[in-house]
């Protein structure tokens, strides 16, 4: 990660529990409020199932299930809609704080030990002021997941269209 004073990354923070992380605005389509979602059967529990965004079918993974987090219910969780290498996939989050612009040269790189998360999923440790952030790496998240391999899922008219 380039350290120079100059350069910033622009993060979508979130929270689960009581912890608080980010993804870069860049892998973001849109944050909405968490709705009926329609259960895939024999997917992980952490896999929710899918929704329908304006006739895109998109997987949703309960983050705070995937990383083994307690289970509190959220008051005003949303669903992070975010982009990668595979296709759309949605993010249950507890809630979506705020857009930041953090330095990189505030942005460390994960500690070999950490508690609750692999740090394979991590691509740094930010520090905001007297807090800290955790920077997820969506890539990493999106193809570790069942719902990864099913995030190119196409409407009926989509497939028709592909196929002419």
């Amino acid at each position: 990660m380039d350290c120079n004073t100059g350069i910033e990354v622009q993060l979508v923070a979130f929270t689960l529990g009581s912890e608080q992380y980010g993804v870069e605005i860049d892998q973001v389509r849109e944050i909405i409020r968490k709705r009926a979602i329609t259960p895939v059967p024999q997917q992980p529990s952490y896999v929710e199932g899918v929704i329908n965004v304006r006739g895109t079918i998109i997987p949703v993974v309960n983050l705070r299930k995937r990383f083994e987090l307690q289970r509190e219910e959220s008051l005003s969780p949303h669903t992070i809609i975010v982009q990668s290498g595979v296709g759309l996939m949605g993010m249950l989050v507890d809630a979506v704080s705020e857009v930041i612009r953090i330095p990189s040269n505030q942005i460390y790189p994960p500690p070999s030990v950490t508690k609750g998360i692999d740090t394979v999923y991590l691509r740094g440790i930010c520090r905001i002021n007297d807090r800290l952030l955790i920077y997820l790496d969506v890539e990493k998240v999106v193809r570790a997941s069942p719902a990864g391999r099913t995030a190119n899922i196409h409407t009926p008219r989509q497939k028709m269209i592909a196929a002419n």
